[in-house]
Order: C-alpha cells, then structure tokens, then sequence
C-alpha cells in the first residue's frame, strides 16, 4: 500500500504545483481558479460555495471578494431570504472562468499523451473509479 500512497500524494503535488504555475498562471490563486470554474454551474450561495469547496465561509467570503474587486462575480440578496447571499458571475468572469478550463484541459491532455495510447482506457476507468471512492468516503476523512 505505501507504494500506491507515495504516488497519490506525489501526484497530487504535482498536479497541485503544475495547476498553480501552469494553468493559473500568476493570474488567480488555485482557490479562485477553482472557484471560478465552480460558478460556471451557474448561481451559489456562499455557505454552499465555502461547503462545496471545503474552507470557511469567512474565507469564502474573501475569495469573493477578490474576485468582486476585478469584476468577475457580483453579489445579490436572495429574494426568498435577505440574509444568503448570492454569488454569481459576470460576464468578464465567464470569460476567465472559460480561459482557465481551456488551460485546464490543454493542460491534463498534455499530461494524457504521455500515457501510452493502449492504456489511455484503463488509467481513465482508474482516475474515475479513484474519484469515486474519494466522494464516497469524503465525509469520513473529515479530520479538523
């Protein structure tokens, strides 16, 4: 098994490094990246986005804010209930939202064509089989 975790944890980093230098290129920390890639699915509430992406609302808050000052996202009161805020966004945030997937997915296909082309199926069915298991389990590892 120690095997199967050094690799996972090396992956993860550098996936986790290569997102940072090459997709978001000094433009948007990975937390906004991700953020902004999440609003893509259309409007959220910040306690839903802070849940969703597994840090404070406080923090969730301030991601947003960053993100508000550049004029990627706006806020709106819900209508059913003044005190949720809604986050959603704008035009210029679509834009960036999609240059970031694009690099996004330019960027894992060019890590896929190292893979030899006859076991391209079996790693896809494993990275699936392995983000299931993880969304299944991820309420279990919440440790802090």
């Amino acid at each position: 098994m120690s095997s199967v975790v050094d690799d996972i944890i090396a992956f993860y980093r550098m996936f986790a490094s290569f997102e940072r230098e090459e997709i978001c290129c000094g433009t948007v920390s990975t937390a906004q990246c991700v953020l902004l890639q999440t609003l893509t699915e259309g409007e959220w509430d910040v306690s839903a986005l802070a849940a969703h992406t597994r840090v404070t609302k406080g923090a969730m808050t301030r991601l947003v804010d960053g993100l508000e000052a550049r004029g990627w996202v706006r806020r709106a009161r819900a209508e059913d209930d003044a005190r949720r805020v809604l986050v959603s966004l704008t035009s210029d945030g679509e834009s960036e939202a999609k240059r970031l997937n694009e690099l996004t997915v330019r960027s894992i296909a060019t890590v896929f064509e190292k893979i030899p082309a006859h076991e391209r199926d079996q790693v896809t069915r494993s990275i699936h089989l392995l983000r299931q298991a993880a969304e299944q389990t991820r309420a279990q590892l919440d440790c802090c």
